[in-house]
């Protein structure tokens, strides 16, 4: 976690902009869809005691603690809580949001509350052991308390892991020299037509799995969670995954106790 943790000190993920109404509107949009995971909606956040597992930059957090939730926000890296403490300030939620920076897989948890929501997005396929992380965050659930999480695609990630593949045969491993070459060299050219922390985030993270609905069902049963929700961009044979173009899949169930 180490490696994973020097990156994100140095590249902070995401940096979500909400400068203009337009962006504004697709952001609550985006949210509110995350919520539907766990069949929730903005009236069911109200007062409710959320854990935002792998904050990042803090744009869920400050979303949540706006629509009056009770929110702690925990990360893995000093300066992702920097930027996510910032974001808080400028909304002028800081002192509605607990922030806290923890391990999720090996850091002890006991000093955190109980929680009504967990949500833990594109976090735990970032991690050393994605399921051990799960695990230890399923025991921060109240009774019946709903948690949210979305990993990698096996099958749907195919093309990204390729380029990583190859990247890390032919340029580097290394996230400071990735970050030279995409910088630099003419070949990187047509991997940059995303904005640069998203490519950044796809290549040089130092580390990720890859998970399928199939696996996550399991967690779920062995932990006494039912599935509420899942995203679309799962149903069906997994294999034909493939040939889909979102390969971010959410999965969001319930704590039954």
């Amino acid at each position: 976690m180490e490696k994973v943790k020097e990156y994100y000190n140095k590249f902070q993920y995401p940096l979500i902009k909400q400068y203009t109404n337009r962006q504004k509107r697709n952001h609550t949009k985006l949210l509110k869809k995350i919520l539907s995971f766990g069949n929730l909606s903005l009236k069911d956040i109200k007062n409710k005691k959320i854990l935002d597992a792998g904050c990042g930059t803090g744009d869920k957090s400050v979303f949540f603690a706006l629509n009056k939730a009770k929110v702690t926000a925990i990360d893995l890296t000093s300066n992702q809580l920097k930027e996510a403490k910032l974001l808080a300030l400028k909304n002028n939620v800081f002192g509605d949001i607990i922030f806290k920076q923890k391990d999720i897989v090996n850091n002890t948890l006991e000093d955190l509350d109980k929680f009504d929501i967990i949500l833990c997005t594109g976090v735990l396929h970032h991690t050393e052991n994605a399921y051990k992380g799960f695990y230890n965050l399923t025991k921060l659930l109240k009774p019946n308390g709903v948690i949210i999480i979305a990993l990698y695609h096996r099958y749907a990630r195919w093309r990204y892991r390729f380029i990583r593949f190859l990247l890390h045969l032919f340029v580097s491993r290394k996230p400071e020299i990735l970050e030279k070459w995409f910088k630099t060299s003419y070949l990187a050219k047509p991997l940059k037509k995303a904005p640069t922390n998203s490519v950044f985030d796809r290549y040089l993270v130092p580390y990720e799995s890859y998970h399928t609905l199939k696996e996550v069902r399991r967690w779920f049963r062995k932990n006494k969670i039912i599935i509420l929700n899942h995203s679309d961009n799962v149903k069906g044979f997994e294999p034909f995954k493939i040939f889909e173009r979102k390969t971010l899949f959410f999965v969001g169930g319930k704590l039954i106790k």
